[in-house]
């Protein structure tokens, strides 16, 4: 998947919108980004919950990782171009499900 693809990706969600952070473009939902730019561009942030980025970091280190800046945040950098295209989706969704309503959730089947 590459950096666009990503971002396309992320913005077929219900909700998501095209944005900016720091300058660099992002994807919100509900005004709080899922998926950001960085400073690496070989990269791109994704906003998840801490167990998901511990579990990512350890199961695929040469995908996910954080920098100092990331560190103690629920956010991992992602390799866009070293994950698989079907989990890296799943991530994003799982990005999205994080700041989607209970409706939004609802309607696709996942739990309040």
């Amino acid at each position: 998947m590459t950096r666009d693809e990503m971002f396309a990706y992320a913005l077929t969600q219900p909700g998501a919108e095209d944005s900016t952070l720091h300058g660099g473009r992002c994807i919100r939902v509900r005004g709080h980004w899922i998926v950001n730019a960085n400073q690496d561009p070989d990269a791109l942030a994704l906003a998840l919950d801490h167990g998901t980025v511990a579990f990512l970091m350890e199961t695929e280190p040469g995908t996910y990782f954080q920098t100092p800046h990331f560190e103690g945040w629920p956010a991992v950098l992602v390799r866009f171009a070293a994950a698989d295209d079907d989990p890296l989706k799943e991530q994003i969704d799982r990005a999205w499900a994080r700041r989607a309503t209970k409706a939004q959730r609802r309607a696709r089947g996942l739990e309040g």
